[in-house]
């Protein structure tokens, strides 16, 4: 059977392994410019250097989440560029990617709070 902080430290590692190939997986398509997000930045009035910079950004801040002494910091360059999407998102009146962009910031701060609460009790 599993005591609470057992359960909570897997599902921290489960949630942060989803998000991290999620990120890095779109990532990879933001390098690689495809059709589909050069569109989607153009619309939001973003270059193509601002695609490959954030694809990359993408792909190692994901990376970063599943190492336990990166997680805060892989969590907090993610964070950013969700609350920006969030916005960004807004501005362009696209409700839909706001609203996903705003869930994916806070489970990224949820995963930040939680790795950083938990390293302290474990001091």
């Amino acid at each position: 059977m599993m005591n609470g902080d057992r359960f909570i430290d897997v599902a921290l590692w489960v949630l942060s392994f989803i998000l991290a190939i999620v990120f890095f997986y779109n990532g990879v398509s933001k390098i690689m410019a495809t059709p589909q997000q050069v569109a989607q930045f153009e619309a939001l009035g973003l270059t193509v250097q601002a695609l490959f910079v954030v694809g990359i950004l993408e792909c190692v801040a994901g990376l970063m989440l599943t190492m336990s002494r990166l997680a805060l910091v892989g969590g907090g360059i993610l964070s950013i560029i969700m609350l920006i999407s969030a916005g960004l998102n807004l501005f362009y009146d696209d409700i839909t990617s706001s609203l996903r962009a705003t869930v994916i910031f806070l489970m990224l701060v949820s995963i930040c709070y939680l790795r950083y609460t938990r390293r302290n009790i474990r001091l």
